[in-house]
């Protein structure tokens, strides 16, 4: 169980994401439980085919989740693939998913939420059942009507627990007011309509205003972004009543919850660089990197370390920081293709925990 004193990042199991949760200094993981969400296949455009089958696809989840995370809590959700598909054997790729997790000793949390299908249900009820770590229900806010409570129940009681055996994770997604007035109002409205609110194992409640796309006429060399979801909650953690229960607070990192599938070979992104700062992102961009090359993230690196006013906290603040440091001064890579979301995230991770638990008065800051 956690509480308010706590961070769920909503991530896309790819590399640079996982790779930023392996990196984090262990005071700072303790504090954090990911919610993973699978991503669907690769895509080939020339063949207009997945590159990889599912199999080949899921192969390494279980054995990368013991490495980067090992068996720490995690939720692991599969809203991407079509929720009747399953592997060559005929198991339910979810049934896959925590066969392959449970093997390599990983010891994560099934989603679910209303709508899913009657297989991919049917996945969960059974790795509830063998697990009996319980279960994580993901309600989005169309979820919320008349029939809702009548919904939930049956769902939960459908798989076998009640709801001190589920986590309970209230998702906008992309959908957050630039007022956090207006965001926090929302929330509450979303809280006061769930049932039995004191019962549930955890209640997080998460969203994002990071944009989908980072114009260069925005962005370059270097621009900021509201960090929305983060004010909101800070109003809303001072408009709740004494002795109401407080949330815990999730976004989705330095990222937006919708991805495209993009031709690679159309593709020629910006040098860019996500920096989370006090109620903002700072966004340090250069110019295409197949064209320009690599060795501008040196720049770009620069733009953050000798930014005034200062923003940079540092080479010791997180794995992510001392990154940027060593390419700023020349010391360090420049990276890959999963370098700098690596980067980026394992600084935000660090930075919102200690936001956290600044917010609530913690002692001894992770």
């Amino acid at each position: 169980m956690f509480d308010h004193n706590h961070y769920v990042p909503v991530l896309k199991w790819r590399q640079g994401e996982y790779l930023a949760l392996s990196r984090l200094d262990p005071t700072v993981r303790d504090w954090v439980t990911p919610l993973f969400e699978v991503p669907t296949e690769a895509w080939d455009f020339e063949a207009e085919a997945p590159a990889k089958s599912l199999d080949e696809h899921l192969a390494k989840f279980g054995v990368r989740l013991k490495q980067k995370w090992d068996t720490r809590r995690c939720f692991v959700d599969s809203p991407f693939i079509d929720g009747e598909a399953s592997v060559d054997n005929g198991t339910h790729h979810l049934t896959h998913i925590f066969d392959l997790a449970r093997v390599a000793g990983a010891m994560p949390v099934p989603v679910l939420g209303l709508g899913r299908s009657e297989a991919y249900v049917g996945a969960v009820r059974a790795i509830v059942g063998r697990d009996g770590r319980g279960a994580c229900l993901r309600l989005m806010p169309d979820d919320f009507g008349v029939s809702m409570r009548a919904e939930v129940g049956a769902l939960l009681k459908g798989i076998g627990i009640d709801e001190g055996a589920c986590d309970l994770v209230l998702d906008c997604a992309a959908d957050i007011a630039t007022s956090p007035k207006m965001q926090a109002l929302i929330w509450k409205g979303l809280l006061d309509e769930l049932p039995k609110v004191s019962d549930w194992r955890s209640i997080t409640i998460a969203g994002t205003s990071f944009p989908q796309t980072l114009p260069s006429a925005l962005f370059r060399p270097s621009g900021v972004i509201k960090r929305h979801d983060w004010l909101g909650y800070k109003s809303l953690v001072g408009m709740l009543p004494a002795g109401a229960r407080v949330p815990t607070f999730g976004d989705y990192g330095v990222a937006h919850p919708e991805t495209e599938l993009i031709d690679p070979r159309m593709l020629d992104p910006n040098a860019k660089v996500k920096y989370t700062i006090d109620d903002e992102w700072f966004i340090a961009m250069g110019v295409q990197v197949k064209k320009h090359g690599r060795a501008q993230y040196a720049d770009v690196c620069r733009s953050i370390v000798s930014a005034r006013p200062p923003i940079f906290m540092g080479g010791t603040y997180s794995y992510g920081d001392k990154f940027i440091e060593d390419c700023a001064n020349g010391d360090g890579s420049t990276g890959g293709a999963s370098t700098w979301p690596m980067v980026g995230s394992n600084h935000h991770v660090t930075k919102v925990v200690r936001d956290v638990a600044t917010l609530f008065g913690v002692s001894t800051l992770p």
